[in-house]
């Protein structure tokens, strides 16, 4: 979805409108203490000065001291909107650090905006981790905000402004935030659930194709690690007519493992086909699916197995 219209009905004004706001009638000296009167003259100043970094923290240091202060309720509706202008301004030129600072400082208020946490992940996730090649340095935070996205969504919270909100689809997309992260992190498994998981909230939606390439990726990276093992094992032990129990259990779990992978690459070759992706990358996938099937079935050497495979899932002839 166009995260700046939700950002942008959710609130947030540009600069131009932010600094056509009103200040309230000028100081009466003999009515507000001279303290307070310094703090919002600093605020003032810089905000007319059109200094919006100046004028947030001149804000922010009159809110600490007086939160009950005269001035008080309209620079805080100020402070809101400004907020929100350097949120919009940051995500537009892709100034992530910057953007996660402005995010928290909103929800430290407000903790439950989902507009801001959606425009925090969805940011994340596509200026970084879908990036080629990939960013994990906010990782972290991505993986925070969607958690807190999620549970959000899920008890039935919707984004301010916006008519055409798709549940499924940002449960999706949020959810395959956690499996890139958990494939970074070395958990194979759970990653897989996880991208398996996004694609049931939306199967139709287009971040199919990277779940599906995901689980094709830790699959090929886990039936490595066990075609490795099992191949280290004594070549007489392999080759031996009765294997011993470690060379049965090597072989089993290489198998079930490449079982798995062929599941895996033929979904998205079937999808590749059928959804028209990229031809480079649905042949490279599918060279490493027939690698995979003929040495897991020898004796198919016209690979109608596969063709079999391939057709139950919908793929058209290569």
């Amino acid at each position: 979805m166009n995260v700046r219209k939700a950002l942008t009905v959710a609130g947030m004004s540009m600069l131009a409108a932010l600094f056509s706001l009103q200040a309230p009638p000028p100081l009466a000296a003999q009515e507000v203490v001279q303290d307070e009167g310094a703090f919002y003259r600093a605020f003032h100043e810089a905000s007319q000065a059109g200094d919006l970094a100046r004028a947030i923290d001149a804000a922010k240091a009159y809110l600490e001291k007086y939160p009950a202060g005269q001035y008080a309720e309209f620079i805080r509706k100020w402070q809101d909107t400004a907020q929100m202008t350097l949120l919009d301004t940051a995500i537009k030129e892709k100034r992530t650090d910057d953007m996660i600072k402005v995010g928290q400082e909103i929800l430290a208020g407000d903790p439950e905006n989902l507009n801001v946490i959606y425009a925090l992940a969805f940011n994340i996730r596509r200026n970084e981790l879908l990036a080629a090649p990939p960013v994990y340095q906010n990782a972290a935070a991505a993986v925070e905000f969607a958690r807190r996205g999620i549970a959000l969504v899920e008890s039935g919270k919707t984004l301010t402004g916006v008519q055409s909100f798709d549940k499924g689809a940002t449960l999706a997309w949020m959810t395959q935030i956690l499996a890139v992260s958990e494939g970074k992190n070395g958990s194979a498994a759970e990653a897989i659930r996880l991208y398996e998981k996004s694609t049931a909230f939306a199967p139709s939606d287009p971040l199919v194709a990277r779940n599906l390439l995901g689980v094709v990726a830790l699959r090929q990276g886990q039936y490595g690690e066990l075609a490795r093992a099992y191949n280290a094992l004594p070549d007489a032990d392999r080759a031996a007519a009765e294997p011993n129990p470690e060379v049965k259990a090597a072989r089993e779990a290489l198998n079930l493992e490449a079982d798995a992978l062929i599941e895996a690459a033929a979904g998205f070759v079937a999808y590749g086909r059928t959804k028209g992706l990229p031809p480079a990358t649905v042949d490279r996938v599918n060279q490493l699916l027939e690698i995979v099937y003929k040495g897991r079935f020898p004796e198919d050497a016209t690979l109608e197995g596969l063709k079999k495979i391939l057709a139950d899932k919908g793929a058209p002839a290569a």
